[in-house]
């Protein structure tokens, strides 16, 4: 704790919040150009609303469960998830790269610790709870919610996600520190050159995410508790940190917004690999002694996983700022509604599947009912939270006077020329 506190004291007095630094801004082109990434955080925590309704009808576990399945539904989702999550780690990394942008670090780590911790502790106790409880009734409880709540085992559900950006948040301090520093950023700035001079050496990124699939997760499968999570605790720490560094540096940003339709291949091509080496029986489990088999699984699936990872999201990446250059009001509106959705999506998901169970209707209809109600609901709470000041930071939102929400459309179109990437 005191390391930590000596590095934000030092790196108050070296770096002056406006200071000159390719960690600042620079001019209104990239300012313009951060509008893909804003649009792109918007569609990647909207996915969320789409996959988490779409759990209850595939074969692997989830909160609620439906008996009706669908194989179709379950390949997509399958392709989804080896993406989605290190998209928005990526997002978020890139999020705190901006945020530095504007703050010290001290103003920076009081801003995480409002932002992510306190919302974190609200849902906890009130969001998160009455999806255990629809957990408790679908295995035969007949209680109150009265009587279950001081029963519960506290389970964090989707804040997880919030938790582990709160921790590499702070944890990073010490790195985002060193990057400030003038070694960190001549140290950036070789990397790139040594990027831009033979771009393959890009793909080189991607080999500690490889690691984590073959030596991590065939040993410690998700947890999401932090305890125990080493597998999905770095890998979502790597990608958090890959948002940072490419956000940290413009010319690393236009390298890989040129390289876009090679990193789509790539992505695409590995995606062939992974589901033919998953239709032929090769999973990249430990079985028992089958070495062979083992290292076949590895090559079949586990390293294809890890370049269909990287080059998904880094294409992503390319093609929201090649062609998105515009914000407007709706960016600034769905930016700041984000963090609401994504705090309620998940506990209104589970009440509507879970009141779907009876009905049969098949997979398609219940999960548009899901996904259509979830996002009815989730835009429902962030009007309220929107207008109810002491509502706002529980949420996440930045308080203001009630007044501030006439003009919305306006402010929210100030706000929304890369700051709202910051948002998490």
């Amino acid at each position: 704790m005191q390391a930590g506190t000596a590095v934000l004291e030092q790196e108050e007095r070296a770096v002056p919040l406006q200071s000159p630094s390719p960690l600042l801004p620079g001019d209104g082109q990239q300012k313009q150009r951060e509008h893909g990434l804003d649009w792109l955080r918007v569609v990647a925590f909207g996915l969320l609303i789409l996959y988490h309704s779409g759990m209850a009808y595939v074969s692997w576990p989830w909160t609620v469960k439906d008996t009706q399945r669908s194989q179709a539904l379950e390949m997509v989702m399958l392709f989804l998830n080896r993406w989605r999550l290190p998209l928005i780690f990526f997002i978020s990394g890139a999020g705190v790269s901006f945020s530095l942008r504007r703050r010290s670090l001290r103003q920076f780590a009081g801003e995480r610790l409002h932002r992510l911790a306190l919302p974190f502790v609200f849902a906890m106790l009130v969001i998160v709870p009455p999806q255990t409880y629809f957990v408790w009734l679908t295995r035969g409880a007949r209680l109150s919610y009265a009587e279950f709540y001081p029963r519960q085992v506290p389970h964090p559900h989707h804040m997880w996600f919030v938790a582990y950006i709160l921790v590499f948040s702070l944890a990073g301090i010490p790195l985002f520190a060193a990057l400030r520093s003038g070694p960190g950023r001549r140290a950036l700035a070789a990397l790139v050159r040594g990027l831009e001079r033979w771009p393959p050496l890009l793909y080189l990124l991607n080999v500690p995410t490889v690691c984590v699939g073959v030596f991590l997760e065939p040993r410690w499968p998700t947890t999401l508790i932090l305890v125990n999570d080493w597998a999905n605790l770095c890998g979502g720490l790597l990608y958090f940190l890959l948002g940072f560094l490419i956000a940290s540096e413009q010319r690393f940003l236009d390298l890989v917004t040129r390289r876009r339709v090679e990193l789509l291949l790539v992505g695409l091509i590995c995606a062939a690999a992974h589901f033919a080496a998953i239709a032929t029986g090769f999973t990249g489990a430990w079985p028992d002694g089958a070495r062979a088999l083992f290292w076949a699984g590895v090559g079949g699936v586990v390293v294809p996983t890890g370049f269909l990872t990287m080059g998904i999201v880094l294409a992503l990446v390319g093609f929201a700022r090649a062609h998105v250059r515009r914000g407007g009001p709706w960016l600034g509106y769905a930016n700041e509604a984000v963090y609401p959705f994504y705090i309620v999506h998940q506990t209104i998901t589970v009440a509507v599947v879970y009141a779907m169970l009876p009905v049969a209707i098949g997979v398609w209809p219940k999960l548009a009912v899901a996904a259509s109600s979830t996002f009815a609901g989730s835009w429902l709470v962030f009007e309220l939270v929107r207008r109810v000041r002491v509502l706002r930071p529980l949420f996440g939102l930045k308080a203001r006077p009630p007044s501030a929400s006439a003009n919305r459309w306006t402010r929210s179109a100030r706000r929304s020329d890369g700051a709202c990437v910051s948002r998490n």
